[in-house]
């Protein structure tokens, strides 16, 4: 019975290993559950950081697109503006040269009708000038034939032209 005995002691032994191996298993178990809970909890934080860095970005992107739409349609609207604005300066500036130029047709026609009449009294002044200097030839050739001293020397007077 002696090895039976010795048997039955071990058996406390590996009993005791056995228990303590399953302890130390069992705390190997429940150290490894935390950790890879704690890397659960952990690869779940950074994914939902990542997710929230990810809706920070999408947001601040849309804010800059709004941002830069909102410009361009400034820039567009600046820019009709500045179209239209020309458009009009121009189109009154047509007007008021298209007025001067009527004004000026108008002032010369004015002056062109000032100058010809000007030009037909100085041509009737004229004529009437020369047709009073052949009348007053005329006559002083009368009176001159009619005097006593050009009738004595019997000298005939030269022909007259006529016109």
């Amino acid at each position: 019975m002696a090895p039976r005995a010795k048997a039955i002691d071990d058996e406390p032994d590996e009993l005791h290993l056995a228990q303590t191996e399953i302890r130390h298993l069992k705390n190997t178990v429940s150290a490894l559950r935390e950790q890879m809970e704690n890397l659960r909890y952990e690869r779940e934080e950074s994914v939902q950081n990542a997710v929230a860095l990810s809706n920070d970005e999408i947001i601040q992107l849309k804010a800059t697109v709004t941002a830069l739409r909102d410009e361009l349609e400034n820039l567009r609207f600046e820019k009709e503006e500045a179209v239209q604005n020309a458009i009009a300066t121009g189109n009154d500036e047509i007007s008021q040269l298209k007025e001067m130029v009527q004004q000026l047709r108008d002032n010369l026609e004015t002056l062109t009708g000032q100058y010809e009449e000007t030009i037909q009294n100085n041509d009737r002044a004229a004529r009437d000038e020369v047709s009073q200097l052949h009348e007053t030839i005329a006559a002083l050739r009368d009176e001159l034939e009619s005097t006593p001293d050009s009738q004595k020397s019997g000298k005939k007077r030269p022909a007259r032209k006529k016109g």
